[in-house]
């Protein structure tokens, strides 16, 4: 299920470093996520903003993750791949 959408933006692509920046996320009564940012919050004993944080952290790690990942395999599987016949 897609997550709620407020009014349409144009999308960021360049961000003020040195300005503060707020990020706000709707989570509805019963919705799968707000279910889990409540354990959470309460399992780690720290902010909902703390949970927030460390959330994008892992998110991000596990896309860096991802892409040396696909960067390392993709020279392997070009070597392997057998030569095409006419």
């Amino acid at each position: 299920m897609p997550g709620v959408q407020g009014s349409p933006h144009p999308k960021t692509t360049e961000f003020n470093r040195g300005r503060d920046m707020r990020a706000t996320v709707v989570l509805k009564p019963g919705e799968a996520a707000r279910i889990h940012y409540e354990e959470l919050v309460q399992e780690m004993g720290v902010s909902g903003a703390q949970v927030l944080r460390d959330a994008l952290a892992e998110l991000h790690r596990k896309r860096v993750r991802s892409r040396k990942t696909k960067q390392h395999q993709a020279p392997e599987a070009a070597q392997t791949q057998l030569p095409m016949t006419g």
